[in-house]
């Protein structure tokens, strides 16, 4: 140690600073190893090694201030062996700890321990390096300690514990709380907190006193408690659902009780609009029907309309022509008026009768257009009239199913003539089925009954998109 006393002062204030260091930081890793939470037997005995190591520091470090001060006489003997007595002391509590203990970790300990004891001892063996190897000593500790102090700091932050329990739930969204049979409160974290006090203004004491409170609906005033899928929902003043959900535990023979609380905004506000939706389809699905239900109404009550015209022109033209015959005459000529009164009841059955399938197809489109609806009609009808009546009534019940099961609003009707025969098209720009077939009903069934006496055949194509074709042969049926 005496070859400190040739080193310049900066390089002792060094050496110095370098101790005072090592102890700091050794005192930080004593302190990080007896603060773990766990206090098991070998966390207990690396802190006493790690005490032990701070120690030898200060032992070390003693012996450096006794040498650099010229102090005769100090706690500690003067420079020589006494000093290597006290560190070899230090040295073997470590060795006997480490034999106790058994674990490899502590075998750098004991190394350690072995050279701070035989350190003193090397000086007379080692002469002027001597200075060099305290001063690379003292800097190993020095790091060994930041290490421990970083590991020890690592540990306490992974480790779990009360607090880190406690800690991890506060950052939970959810709110969680659990409580007692009789409602003790064991634990609450702060999103639960926040949440009786947005809905009964103050944190309750008692969790199934805050459960009843807010199922009866005794909450603050800006908040609204209701229902969904069988789980009560508070909807908050800043727009939030939360669903509260009890659950009874059996833990070693004891009742607890879980109250959870998870945020469904979202959910929420989905489904607000998932219902206005419905609402809307299910008034437009009404007014469909109705419009359906009166189009045979409005049909009649139009052709009626037409007939009663058709009636008044030909009442009028021939009661006219009957009033100049029989005023130009000095006498009445019965047998002019008979010929021109002949065939007016005929042609007046014939108004009143239905209209012919040409007119039902422009019927059929002027009534759908009012609700939005655009028939398209590309083609001519068969010259034949039952045949032609025929394709009308197919058309009529295909447009008004396509509107009302599969919310068309465009409907194409296509007809192709060959030979005599004619091939029906209708497609529509509805929803298509779900499934790959459809279960006929009274409608498509009817069709094919009235195809049958004329050899027609009627096909339907779910994909890509709803299509009926009927063929109709030629022949001899066509006139």
């Amino acid at each position: 140690m005496a070859e400190f006393y040739s080193w310049p002062q900066a390089g002792c204030s060094m050496v110095t600073f370098c101790i005072a260091l090592g102890v700091l930081a050794q005192t930080l890793a004593v302190v990080m190893s007896f603060y773990r939470q766990r206090r098991s037997r070998k966390h207990i005995l690396e802190g006493v090694f790690e005490l032990s190591i701070l120690a030898q520091i200060l032992v070390c470090s003693l012996l450096f201030g006794q040498v650099m001060q010229s102090y005769p006489v100090l706690l500690i003997a003067p420079t020589g062996y006494g000093v290597s007595r006290l560190i070899a002391f230090a040295a073997l509590v470590l060795m006997a700890a480490a034999v106790i203990f058994g674990t490899r970790r502590l075998w750098p300990l004991l190394i350690i321990a072995v050279a701070g004891m035989t350190l003193p001892m090397l000086e007379p063996l080692m002469g002027n390096v001597f200075a060099y190897f305290y001063l690379a000593s003292t800097l190993f500790f020095f790091g060994r300690s930041i290490y421990v102090g970083l590991s020890r700091f690592r540990e306490i932050k992974t480790s779990i514990s009360a607090l880190s329990v406690k800690n991890a739930i506060d950052s939970l969204n959810t709110g969680i709380m659990f409580c007692e049979d009789d409602g003790f409160i064991l634990l609450c974290n702060t999103r639960m907190n926040r949440l009786m006090s947005a809905l009964t203004g103050k944190i309750q004491r008692n969790g199934r006193r805050f459960y009843e409170l807010f199922t009866q609906g005794k909450i603050n005033p800006d908040c609204e408690t209701t229902w969904l899928e069988g789980q009560s929902v508070c909807l908050l003043p800043d727009g939030s659902a939360w669903m509260f959900t009890i659950t009874e535990l059996n833990i070693k023979k004891r009742k607890y009780m879980q109250l959870t609380a998870t945020d469904i905004s979202e959910r929420w506000r989905l489904t607000a609009e998932l219902q206005s939706q419905n609402e809307q389809l299910k008034q437009r699905g009404n007014e469909l029907n109705e419009t359906i239900a009166n189009l045979h109404i409005l049909s009649h009550e139009r052709e009626t309309q037409r007939a009663k015209m058709r009636a008044h022109d030909i009442l009028a033209e021939r009661l006219t022509v009957m009033l100049r015959a029989a005023r130009s005459a000095s006498a009445p000529d019965y047998a002019t008026l008979r010929l021109l009164s002949r065939g007016l009841l005929d042609k007046l059955k014939d108004v009143q009768s239905a209209p012919s399938p040409q007119e039902e197809l422009a019927i059929l489109k002027q009534t759908f257009e009012p609700i939005g609806v655009e028939v398209h009609i590309d083609g001519q009808l068969p010259e034949d009239g039952a045949k032609a009546r025929l394709v009308t009534d197919i058309a009529r019940e295909a447009v008004t199913n396509a509107v009302r099961h599969a919310l068309a609003t465009n409907v194409f009707i296509h007809m192709d003539r060959f030979g005599g025969g004619l091939h029906l098209r209708i497609t529509d720009n509805g929803i298509p089925p779900s499934g790959s077939e459809i279960k006929e009903g009274g409608g498509l069934g009817g069709m094919r009954e009235k195809l049958k006496p004329l050899g027609g055949a009627l096909y339907v194509a779910v994909q890509p998109r709803f299509m009926l074709s009927v063929d109709l042969p030629g022949g001899d049926e066509d006139v």
